[in-house]
């Protein structure tokens, strides 16, 4: 069969048998061919060669410029030059999947080398000025000399080199590529990002938004003579030795997150995304690493900092793509808001929504999980009774989350539900001790459910550990009442009031308890201490009038001032009813203030009036006294508690208002009060501190011995 030529006059065809042996091609997949391939054969070019393009598809004909030679059959192996080969463009197949090998027995110089399913040998060395690519494991390279390129990339293609490689390697998943070292041979891995070298013409996009190298486009784009290689690149402004770097990172990164050091990772997550790896999968990353080291310790700081990643790679709403690919990431930003705006409004439907969007893509076993989360949620907002079906549902994937009974127990208890809540703090308390507010819950319900003494014991148990918790106090003083144990329900009272002066909304809790109970003179002591705290408390002031006015006392400037309180609910007379209330308390030092201020605001207050004249009467100042009583008469002149004090303070007749005889039988009859005014306390009140110091036996109360 003729053969001609159709670029290189000088070719030959030669058998391959006889050059394996006078060209040094013994390692060659050829020579193993021989074997069975006996007259294999190849096309011999001899000395320097020089072409625009070579075009090693084997089915090219004469009527291709590029083509090396023609023939019906391709029964040819391969083309041999025995000497340098420069090819101005490509070395490549344009049109073929395997082409024709090729074997250069000096150096081979080229801009573009792109090969496949064939034998590529150079003994000399291998010179590309952008980008020598092999696809496929049918074939290989085997470069003897050292191999300079701007862009090496194997695409499963074996390459063998023996000298120096003085080319980066594209990543793409799939190299092949060995360096020898000595007596050995080193793997060289991809290290540099397609999309960070490689022109879009090449790139196809992959999983998660990844650009990708393709194979079929780079091989179109070569023979169409369009760039492949990015202009920044080519002109040198793309940092290839923080490639290099980022790559090693990367490594260096998946092998820390696979023994769990979520911490070391993270510190090498923040420098690999500072490099310039892709920003949304490494700051996900980032955000995970961050997520799993501080959820439990809840630093805010780095919560905050993970938040801040995935806002940035998810957005407010994420899309189909990303909620697929990350629902994980869903879940924990849903997880960090609730620990870092757990009463946001807006945070709530942002988690809302994670969970919902979460809860469509993950797999079943997973979803309670989720559920738990959006029961904690709904939990920590106080809707207790939505929250109490998706706490269940996470409870029957995992029975023993003490956190989630404990959870459960506390929504069932605030909603009344005390016989349901019980076995959840029950279990909680054993699963997770941790958690020592469940003591005092479950304390409660069992008070609720009538068991006072199992009661007693956990809420003993939590004071032990909480001692200045004034509710737990509280619920004791219940117990103690409706076991009627008095005596010990206001040793608690005062021993707490006692040990804990700074907690001064203490009187008024305990004060209010005992009114409740209608337990009035065990109430005033309570509610006077509340008041000498808080003399503002508007509250305090009325519970501790009416404790009054219910302990039996005839009171009638009190009664007077309650009125007054009740018409006009806007705290105006606030001062007049406290005032009342120190006179029926036998303080009229504590009323004097509260009774100038309130005759200066209101003129016409005669019954007012009347009260600053008896406290000036105990004053011994009687003159003051008789023109207060006047100024009242003058505003109510019928009166009757106007009259009982006049009556009281001998000014019934015209008197001399310097003689202060007149006034034995009110001032004998204030004694008392102002005796008790000046006395210091009882030997039992003064063992107490001044806080306790509180006027149990003047209500009848007697501690016990």
């Amino acid at each position: 069969m003729a053969y001609r030529p159709a670029r290189f006059p000088g070719s030959r065809r030669v058998l391959a048998a006889d050059a394996v042996g006078r060209y040094d091609l013994r390692r060659t997949m050829m020579a193993r061919l021989l074997a069975s391939n006996p007259a294999l054969s190849l096309l011999l070019l001899v000395g320097d060669v020089e072409m625009d393009e070579l075009d090693l598809d084997p089915h090219a004909g004469v009527e291709a410029v590029s083509a090396a030679f023609t023939r019906p059959e391709p029964d040819v192996h391969g083309l041999i030059i025995a000497g340098n080969l420069l090819v101005n463009t490509a070395v490549q197949h344009p049109r073929t999947n395997n082409g024709m090998s090729l074997y250069v027995l000096g150096d081979l110089k080229a801009r573009n080398v792109v090969i496949s399913g064939l034998e590529l040998v150079v003994h000399g060395d291998l010179r590309v000025s952008e980008v020598f690519a092999g696809a496929g494991p049918s074939g290989g390279a085997r470069l003897d000399g050292d191999v300079h390129a701007k862009m090496l990339v194997s695409e499963a293609f074996p390459m063998l080199v023996g000298g120096q490689l003085k080319a980066p390697v594209l990543e793409t998943g799939r190299t092949r590529i060995g360096v020898v070292e000595g007596a050995g041979v080193r793997e060289a891995k991809g290290e540099v990002p397609p999309s960070l070298v490689m022109t879009d013409q090449v790139l196809e996009p992959g999983p998660e938004g990844v650009e990708l190298f393709s194979w079929p486009r780079f091989k179109t784009a070569v023979a169409s003579r369009m760039p492949t290689l990015s202009p920044d690149y080519l002109a040198g402004r793309t940092n290839l030795e923080s490639m290099r770097e980022l790559r090693r990172l990367e490594g260096e990164i998946e092998v820390v997150l696979a023994e769990g050091r979520y911490a070391r990772g993270a510190e090498l997550l923040r420098k690999a995304r500072a490099m310039g790896a892709p920003r949304n999968e490494t700051g996900l990353m980032l955000a995970d690493a961050i997520y799993r080291v501080h959820h439990g310790t809840g630093s805010r700081e780095a919560l905050a900092e993970a938040l801040e990643l995935l806002d940035e790679a998810l957005g407010p709403k994420p899309d189909t793509a990303a909620v697929m690919a990350h629902p994980q990431a869903l879940l924990q930003r849903a997880a960090i808001l609730l620990q870092l705006k757990e009463h946001d409004d807006e945070a709530f439907d942002q988690a809302w929504r994670d969970c919902s969007l979460a809860a469509v893509t993950m797999p079943a076993q997973e979803r309670a999980g989720i559920a738990g989360l959006m029961g904690q949620w709904l939990f920590t907002r106080h809707r207790y009774d939505e929250c109490v079906p998706y706490l269940r549902q996470a409870l029957s994937a995992d029975p023993d989350d003490g956190a989630q009974h404990g959870r459960l127990a506390r929504a069932l208890w605030m909603l009344d539900r005390e016989a349901e809540a019980l076995p959840h703090a029950t279990r909680s308390l054993e699963l997770n001790p941790a958690d020592n507010r469940m003591w005092y819950v479950r304390g409660k319900c069992q008070q609720v459910l009538g068991d006072p003494e199992d009661a007693r014991l956990d809420l003993a148990t939590y004071l032990e550990m909480h001692p200045d918790d004034d509710l737990a106090v509280e619920a004791l003083i219940i117990v103690d009442l409706d076991a009627g144990d008095t005596d010990e329900a206001v040793e608690s009272a005062l021993r707490f009031i006692e040990h804990y002066p700074d907690i001064d909304g203490a009187p008024a809790r305990f004060g209010r308890l005992f009114h409740l109970r209608e337990r009035y003179d065990l109430a005033v002591p309570l509610l006077r201490r509340a008041m000498q705290l808080h003399p503002e408390d508007s509250s305090i002031v009325r519970d501790l009038a009416f404790a009054l006015n219910e302990s039996g006392h005839d009171q009638m400037g009190l009664d007077t001032a309650l009125r007054r309180v009740e018409i006009d609910s806007e705290d105006d007379h606030i001062t007049y009813l406290r005032a009342e209330v120190n006179l029926a308390l036998n303080d009229p030092n504590a009323a004097e203030g509260d009774l100038e201020e309130y005759v200066a605001r209101f003129p016409r207050a005669g019954r007012a009036f009347a009260s600053l004249a008896s406290i000036r009467l105990l004053q011994l100042r009687p003159a003051e006294a008789k023109r207060l009583l006047e100024t009242a008469q003058s505003i109510a002149p019928d009166d009757y508690y106007i009259d009982s004090v006049v009556e009281k303070a001998g000014f019934a007749q015209d008197t001399d208002p310097t003689d202060t005889t007149d006034l034995t039988d009110l001032t004998d009859s204030a004694s008392r009060p102002t005796q008790l005014m000046k006395a210091g306390p009882s030997p039992q009140e003064g063992e107490r501190s001044a806080a306790a110091q509180l006027s149990f036996r003047d209500g009848g109360f007697r501690r016990p011995g």
